[in-house]
């Protein structure tokens, strides 16, 4: 192996090392039972993680509400997940998130007479329960539950309730058979 090799590598690790020690410093997290796979985006710091979560690149954590999220947890590259101090989002354990999921807990006011953007949030908790997997490009939108084992296809979009061991696709996602 080339020397240029050998000193990448050895970069590679201490930039992981440093940032890991910055993301765990910075949510309070007890234990270093997780792995960054690369850059992960931290703008809400309410975030309580449980041990064997792996985060992949560009993960963002954005709001000022608590995210929790349960031990043996992937969360895919590119994936944000939005928390507003009066909902929360809940992931549970054993969840499989892929790339490119979003997942809040608040909408935007549409009344008519106001300007939008400064409109009051609604807001409401979301949870995806144990066991669940969202494939790629899922949206989970306020007030969604994703109840234990369901799968939602990729590019669904939950408004509601998934129900248990459900298999759901489509915009709204529906189940459309149920795992055996």
């Amino acid at each position: 192996m080339s020397l240029i090799l050998i000193i990448d590598r050895i970069k590679n690790k201490i930039v992981r090392s440093y940032r890991k020690a910055v993301f765990r410093k910075s949510i309070s997290c007890p234990h270093k039972s997780f792995v960054l796979v690369d850059k992960v985006h931290l703008i809400n710091k309410n975030v309580k993680l449980g041990k064997n979560v792996t985060l992949y690149p560009d993960v963002c954590f954005y709001g000022d509400g608590t995210i929790e999220i349960g031990n043996n947890v992937e969360i895919g590259n590119g994936t944000v997940v939005y928390s507003s101090k009066d909902g929360g989002i809940k992931i549970g354990s054993n969840v499989m998130i892929a790339a490119h999921c979003y997942i809040t807990d608040t909408d935007h006011g549409i009344a008519a007479g106001e300007v939008m953007r400064k409109q009051k949030n609604n807001v409401a908790p979301t949870e995806i329960e144990d066991g669940a997997w969202l494939a790629a490009g899922v949206k989970v939108l306020k007030g969604s539950k994703v109840k234990a084992g369901a799968v939602v296809g990729a590019q669904s979009l939950v408004k509601g309730e998934i129900p248990e061991n459900a298999i759901a696709v489509g915009i709204p996602a529906k189940a459309i058979k149920y795992r055996s």
